[in-house]
């Protein structure tokens, strides 16, 4: 038994002086009062994005099947969850009357969601449901709808103007008239209103910049910012942001031309050079402007899955997870259960979206192996934010560079690798070595010093921070090289810092 315990130990990187589980919460950046947080500001940009946009890392996820009752009174459980994992952000499907992304307008609310009552009795539950994600030190965004609503939505009958007549067969609704200016003013004002009752942090805007564009969006953001609300909004699709959009959510364009239709579970990072693609900007663009250069603005995510996916993107596979989102240059998003690659449940019909599939917080055990490398992985970009919350105005300038590997079965064929990363600041890098290969082995690592500010003469150290182990020490003249093991499958993460400076834990 003793001997299993110790095998299960060294899997999961957790080492037996430490605990078997991890917990990232008390690394969760504190929530300040929008008071005391600074707006950064990118060259030739009206809005700036509020400081604290820097360490998102952002789970969506379905009240209704991730709630222990269906409802917003029941999520404790999971925000607990999500706090243990290292998730600082929850992106919140619909919460509007109609349910789904069909909806009766964003002024309604879902009582399905809160129970009963006034109107204000439910949207206080909401703002309960918020009060209770920002003690864990979890930002909250809600998702607005801009195409239009349900066709037996009462809006419909009492402001027909506000149509252009034209009926959405495959979303079972009409279609608003953007070019009517009452129409604009509405949606700005409760855009607004929504932030102000609920005490949320922003949106994510379904369709954008489709349907309203950008305008409306824009306004109700100036129209915070002098009500003392610093929010984010981020657009479904790629964006020219124009002063609205923070982030995308699909910042990846795929293919050659672009196809903005295609709904990606993206591996874009896993068949293309990482580097060379954040180096181009090569498919980071906006589907409303083939013509603008890709890359240019500061932040873009990196979806593994939301709502739309017809099944998990990882699927328990950490080079998928941590190598694309988590130690990369982006601002993670993933659906509730990626993280310990949630069971499917559907035995005899064909795979469903993730929308509707109940999530099981108890199936974690399942997978813990899994689990716990991804909070490992979150713990190190949590560790080390003067690295891995670096986001420079243009992103490709973000500080990633290639490190060169020597697998010995793969002397031959290396470009079946995928690219070994460093992410670097100052006097200190992060190496990430992925072993996408079929056999376990020692890599030959070449530290990249290049990158790093340092005197002469200073000695430095060689951390596993899977492990805690220091594999070698000695000033750049002497330790040019060192060997790692990497289990096929597996990512190898290694510090290189100055020898004197404790290791972060």
């Amino acid at each position: 038994m003793k001997f299993l315990l110790l095998a299960l130990l060294f899997a999961t990187g957790v080492s037996a002086a430490t605990p078997q589980t991890i917990d990232n919460s008390a690394l969760l950046p504190p929530i300040r009062p929008d008071s005391e947080v600074k707006l950064e500001y990118s060259p030739g940009k009206a809005i700036g994005h509020p400081d604290w946009l820097k360490s998102l890392i952002l789970v969506e996820l379905n009240v209704e099947t991730a709630s222990s009752n269906r409802k917003f009174s029941g999520m404790a459980k999971t925000l607990d969850h999500l706090a243990e994992t290292g998730v600082n952000g929850v992106w919140i499907t619909p919460l509007h009357a109609g349910g789904h992304y069909g909806n009766h307008g964003i002024h309604t609310i879902n009582k399905r969601l809160t129970g009963p009552g006034s109107d204000e009795e439910c949207w206080n539950r909401v703002r309960q449901f918020v009060d209770e994600c920002h003690k864990r030190n979890i930002r909250v965004f809600l998702d607005v709808i801009s195409w239009g609503v349900r066709e037996d939505a009462p809006l419909r009958r009492e402001k027909p103007e506000w149509f252009t007549g034209e009926f959405k067969k495959e979303w079972d609704g009409w279609l608003f008239d953007w070019s009517n200016p009452e129409l604009n003013e509405w949606f700005i004002r409760n855009l607004v209103q929504c932030i102000l009752r609920t005490g949320a942090d922003g949106f994510r805007c379904d369709c954008g910049p489709n349907f309203c564009k950008y305008e409306p969006y824009r306004e109700a953001r100036t129209r915070l910012l002098k009500l003392g609300r610093k929010v984010i909004f981020f657009s479904e699709h790629a964006s020219c942001r124009r002063d609205t959009f923070d982030f995308d959510q699909n910042a990846f364009i795929p293919g050659p031309a672009r196809n903005r239709t295609k709904m990606m579970d993206c591996d874009s990072l896993l068949v293309n050079n990482i580097v060379d693609l954040v180096r181009s900007g090569a498919q980071l663009g906006a589907v409303d402007d083939y013509s603008k250069p890709g890359g240019t603005e500061r932040f873009y995510a990196m979806m593994l899955s939301n709502h739309d996916s017809k099944g998990y993107s990882s699927q328990g596979d950490i080079i998928a997870f941590a190598y694309q989102a988590i130690l990369s240059p982006f601002l993670p998003i993933w659906f509730l259960g990626e993280e310990w690659n949630n069971p499917y449940p559907y035995r005899r019909v064909p795979r469903r979206w993730l929308y509707d599939r109940k999530i099981d917080t108890g199936a974690r055990r399942e997978n813990r192996e899994f689990f716990e490398t991804v909070k490992r992985m979150i713990r190190i970009r949590r560790l080390y934010p003067e690295i891995f919350e670096y986001f420079p105005d243009d992103h490709r300038k973000s500080n990633i560079a290639k490190v060169k590997v020597l697998p010995p079965w793969f002397r031959n064929r290396p470009e079946q690798l995928c690219q070994p990363y460093a992410r670097y600041r100052g006097d200190s890098a992060v190496l990430v070595i992925p072993n996408n290969s079929p056999i376990d082995g020692n890599y030959t690592v070449t530290i990249p010093y290049e990158l790093l500010k340092f005197s002469p003469g200073e000695r430095f150290a060689v951390t596993d921070l899977l492990t805690g182990n220091v594999l070698a020490t000695g000033t750049a003249e002497e330790l040019n090289k060192f060997d790692l093991f990497v289990r096929e499958g597996r990512l190898g993460v290694c510090l290189v810092a100055p020898a004197a400076r404790p290791l972060r834990r």
